[in-house]
């Protein structure tokens, strides 16, 4: 009976409050209370006269250059006001630091402090970071959108470090007019969709950091010739341009919760051909909150720039501000006439009074949410970590946007090096270039290049299959380097061979002979390993790259795991890291034809696509130590990656940091050898017709395949670099992806934005 009494009388309680109990709670006895939030409004507002509620909704500038006693001063008469917070436009960290603890030290209730810093705190502060402006940012594609929700963050990061809780950020306005005097190169571009994409971005990246973003300017400040800093710009488009472009990015915003919109100084005589759009209930109250949805802190541009001193006076501006729909009136010229204009009027009229009330709350809550979270944390200038992270944006941003590496591809492709190709380019684990070009073939019906799209690796076998399947014996202790070949494969015992180590073949130091068509001699898959057993040694262990100690490598692979190549690499590292097109033998693996790139029309074979295009990987059934691996960039790039990390990737050890450092370092070096084991690495003296850039570093290493592959990592920069094409279709000569330098060209392109 107790159970049902308490659920008439919550049933009760339900119709009395009209159902909304959004800020409402109800204890074990029924009784109400507010939730927290209401709580503390009420508790401020109780201490709040009329004066300084207005006082609340008034953002003021810090003046430049102010000593301690101004400081101090200054900060006196604005908490005797009751303001509700502080905008900071120039000086250095420190001194904005300094003053931010007084003045929060001395309010009676918690600032807002607030920034202009678009592209970054230095765009205020001469000490601090700046990042390109927002058009740069524009020039993103689209599968690095997330350098500018980084961009974002750290601001926010930095923001929130200093005390600052609003940022006017970011710019939503479309950069339609060439001849605009004020937006230009702060706005992200000229596509209404893309700006909201990104705008929307940055927004999200910084309120991540518990700072507020703020969409400006309402309804969109582009399309004009005027800077409202010096006089009023005049709107002349429709209401449904507005609504197809302007609004656009705002609605964007709104969606995904920006925590406040500016409105702009300008006449948008669609809508209201007599007041501004920061004075216009029309704008304000109609368009952005009642049409538009949006029930964030709605905050006027500066009230003292020209657009509206030019024709409002002091306090009569406020007010049309406050009655239009605005929360905070920003940088009004006179704090005491605004608030005696906008009392008077509350006065004598008690639907003002009402709006300042509401207002008054509305602001209370951004301080709520946005100052009071963090009103103990300690306010400092930022560390010098934040400056690398700013460095590994901007380098993220340099290497996304550079298209020298488009002309550098096209002119390649103009000049048939390939029919085609794809770029993975990956800083700090980030892909930040992930791009293809072209088609599959030189055919004008060709299918283009896609990022599932595969190709024959050639050589770049021996890195991404061969040598990551010794790596494992070693780690597993079933296999040393120094352990001689012929412990593992018996038929080298009696031969020249006997006493070739493990890391000679993987050296290329054995004394194997560069190549031989071992193909003509059996059609055998078995044979071939007993053929290179027989080959003759060159009588040297001087460096010989050849392929016949990766083909023994292989066989040693199978003989000591018990699993074939294809299967031991599949097992161990491409299935965990859940790859579907990194394999040997696709067609087998019932991958259409069409989805992969062709190599060579071969007078023997015909048209060369999904099998393997060296010949003697193609006798042994396409797996082979030397050739036979299939696959697409942003795979290899995750293989480069994870060597990169020292044998780790997305929380998975696949090597041994140990295993991995080994490997990827050389150990014949006084022998005049610069290969590590398995990897290639810079020349000694770097040149710029090597196999590698000569940007790259000592450390750096990778490997180049016969198809017109490359995939390269560099610890020093952080940098992977995977660029696969299928250069010799339809025929292996000329290579002029190797007479044109390509893949190093590009290369040195990433190592020149990397140091910008």
């Amino acid at each position: 009976m107790r159970k049902n009494l308490a659920a008439v009388l919550t049933a009760l309680l339900l119709t009395a409050f009209g159902g909304n109990v959004a800020a409402q709670r109800f204890d074990a006895r029924g009784l109400t209370f507010r939730d927290p939030e209401t709580n503390w409004i009420d508790s401020v507002m109780a201490t709040l006269n009329l004066d300084q509620r207005i006082a609340q909704l008034m953002m003021v500038r810090v003046p430049l250059d102010m000593d301690d006693k101004q400081a101090a001063a200054f900060s006196e008469v604005m908490n005797g006001y009751g303001v509700g917070g502080v905008c900071f436009f120039a000086g250095t960290a420190d001194r904005q630091v300094s003053m931010t603890r007084r003045f929060q030290r001395d309010a009676t209730v918690p600032l807002l402090v607030a920034i202009d810093g678009e592209w970054g705190l230095g765009m205020r502060l001469k000490d601090m970071y700046s990042f390109p402006r927002a058009a740069r940012f524009g020039e993103v594609s689209p599968d690095a959108d997330s350098i500018v929700y980084r961009l974002g963050a750290e601001i926010g990061s930095q923001c929130r470090e200093m005390g600052i809780h609003i940022n006017f950020a970011p710019v939503a306005d479309i950069n339609s007019n060439p001849k605009n005097p004020v937006i230009g190169t702060r706005s992200f571009g000229t596509d209404p969709q893309r700006v909201a994409q990104l705008a929307s971005l940055y927004a999200r990246g910084q309120q991540s950091q518990g700072v507020m973003a703020v969409a400006k300017h309402f309804p969109g400040h582009g399309d004009t010739d005027k800077d409202s800093h010096l006089e009023l710009p005049v709107i002349n488009h429709t209401r449904a341009y507005i609504d197809t472009v302007d609004l656009v990015p705002f609605r964007r915003l709104i969606a995904d919760s920006v925590g406040g919109v500016m409105i702009a100084h300008l006449q948008v005589n669609a809508y209201d051909s007599l007041r501004p759009s920061s004075l216009s209930p029309v704008i304000v109250n109609g368009l952005l909150k009642a049409s538009m949805g949006f029930d964030g802190l709605v905050i006027t541009d500066g009230i003292d720039m020209k657009g509206i001193t030019n024709s409002y006076r002091s306090g009569n501006a406020e007010l049309m501000a406050l009655l239009a729909g605005n929360d905070l009136i920003l940088l009004p010229p006179n704090v005491p006439e605004a608030i005696e204009a906008i009392k008077t009027a509350a006065v004598q009229q008690d639907s003002v009074r009402r709006l300042v009330d509401y207002h008054c709350r509305r602001v209370l809550k951004a301080k709520y949410h946005y100052v009071r979270p963090y009103l103990h944390n300690d306010i400092r200038v930022p560390d010098e970590e934040h400056r690398y992270i700013c460095n590994d944006i901007v380098s993220d941003l340099n290497l996304n946007v550079d298209r020298r590496i488009d002309s550098v591809v096209n002119r390649a492709i103009a000049a048939q090096a390939m029919p085609g190709c794809q770029i993975v380019v990956m800083h700090r684990g980030r892909v930040v270039v992930d791009r293809c070009y072209g088609s599959l073939t030189y055919d004008s019906a060709a299918a283009p290049v896609t990022p599932e799209t595969l190709y024959d690796l050639a050589s770049v076998t021996k890195v991404c299959a061969t040598t990551l399947a010794v790596m494992k014996l070693v780690d597993k202790g079933n296999v040393s380097i120094n352990d001689k070949l012929s412990r593992y494969l018996p038929y080298l015992k009696s031969t020249e061979k006997t006493n070739i180590t493990v890391k000679q073949a993987l050296s290329h130091c054995a004394g194997f002979k560069a190549f031989d068509a071992l193909w003509q001699q059996t059609s055998v898959r078995d044979s071939i390993p007993l053929l290179v057993a027989k080959t003759p040694l060159t009588g040297n262990n001087d460096y010989l790259y050849s392929d016949f100690g990766f083909i023994l490598l292989a066989d040693m692979v199978e003989r000591v795991s018990g699993q074939t190549l294809d299967e031991f690499v599949a097992e161990n590292f491409y299935d965990p890291m859940g790859f579907t097109s990194t394999m040997f033998n696709p067609l087998a693996a019932d991958i259409p034809a069409d989805e992969i790139a062709p190599t060579e029309l071969d007078s023997l074979r015909g048209l060369i696509r999904g099998t393997v295009h060296d010949p003697n990987a193609y006798a042994m059934d396409g797996v082979s130590g030397h050739a036979g691996l299939f696959s697409n960039a942003r795979e290899v790039a995750l293989i480069m990656q994870m060597l990169l990390n020292g044998g780790e990737l997305d929380g998975h050890r696949y090597l041994k940091q140990k295993t991995v450092e080994t490997f990827t370092r050389r150990h014949f070096e006084k022998q005049g050898n610069r290969r590590a084991l398995g990897f290639d690495k810079q020349l000694f003296n770097p040149s710029t017709n090597g196999q590698v850039c000569p940007e790259a570093s000592q450390a750096s290493f990778g490997h180049t395949g016969f198809t017109g592959t490359m995939v390269w990592a560099d610890p020093d920069y952080q940098l992977v670099y995977v660029f696969l094409s299928n250069r010799v279709h339809p025929s292996a000569t000329p290579n002029r992806l190797a007479q044109l330098n390509v893949r190093t060209d590009i290369q040195s392109l990433l190592y020149n934005d990397l140091r910008k």
